[in-house]
């Protein structure tokens, strides 16, 4: 008997996102399992996942200068055979994670 072995982009992850902070300092989060969306978003997520270079990120992104009522967020993603977590202040936030995130967050919004 032989198992199938799925290209890794076909395989599902999780994500989990969390945001704090802010004026309010309101805690929001959302968890994600791929293979529970639609076939379309399951793609842009994982191609914001890749675009964003998310698995290259540093666990974690300090701003020079902390500043009062920015955002903190955290993200872990688990795939096929790897996983990642990166803790980021709004102010040290790469461009190439922002498109992932607020995609999370749209997603969250929706719920």
């Amino acid at each position: 008997m032989s198992s199938v072995v799925l290209p890794s982009e076909d395989r599902p992850m999780q994500i989990h996102f969390e945001r704090s902070g802010g004026f309010a300092g309101l805690r929001l989060a959302h968890d994600i399992d791929s293979a529970t969306l639609p076939a379309d978003q399951e793609a842009d997520l994982k191609d914001l996942v890749e675009q964003s270079r998310f698995f290259d990120l540093p666990p974690v992104l300090r701003a020079e200068r902390p500043g009062a009522d920015r955002f903190q967020y955290k993200l872990r993603v688990k795939g096929d055979s790897q996983e990642h977590a990166v803790e980021v202040d709004e102010a040290a936030m790469p461009s190439n994670l922002r498109p992932l995130l607020n995609w999370i967050m749209q997603a969250k919004r929706k719920a």
